[in-house]
């Protein structure tokens, strides 16, 4: 009987992994950089006055693992532009942690720990802006995604776009 109980118990694991599997389109898996140039466009879309000034910097990018865990890494990451005859930078530095469930083409992100410290400096005036409170609770995104082997496109209704988490496009990063 004893040798019986190992092999129920090692079905029962192997049924609950292949389980959470399922919660996860394994095409997600691996690591991403975020689209610079269409993270501009979704500030304009959220009513940012950007005149069109070239963005530089490096983007986020975020890992995703196959038990749906996430870590996004801001770590160094700088966006330039002009707005309103301003020149600003926005600078951030820090990680996120989250976990991603996929179902068809439907996803959620649930954003539990932040640690990222946001800088912006408009014409020399510097503002910090501290990491999301934990008390706040977690922060959940959901919407539609598209997955290939070298692009993934996160979209959610236009009024999210201003308060969206989350940048829409990004490039699988190879390794």
């Amino acid at each position: 009987m004893t040798s019986i109980r190992p092999t129920i118990l090692a079905m029962a694991l192997m049924t609950c992994t292949a389980q959470s599997a399922l919660a996860l389109d394994e095409c997600l898996v691996g690591e991403w950089s975020a689209d610079l140039n269409d993270m501009t466009e979704m500030m304009a879309q959220g009513g940012m006055p950007i005149d069109g000034g070239e963005v530089t910097g490096s983007g986020p990018v975020m890992d995703i693992s196959a038990d749906g865990s996430v870590l996004s890494n801001m770590e160094g990451m700088t966006i330039s532009m002009d707005m309103d005859g301003m020149n600003v930078s926005v600078t951030m530095a820090g990680k996120n942690e989250a976990t991603i469930e996929t179902e068809g083409d439907t996803f959620t992100i649930t954003a539990t720990t932040f640690d990222v410290v946001t800088e912006v400096n408009m014409n020399g005036q510097v503002s910090v802006v501290p990491p999301r409170p934990s008390e706040l609770g977690p922060e959940i995104s959901t919407g539609t995604y598209t997955c290939s082997e070298t692009d993934l496109i996160f979209m959610q209704p236009p009024q999210v776009y201003q308060m969206q988490a989350i940048p829409r496009r990004w490039t699988r990063v190879a390794g």
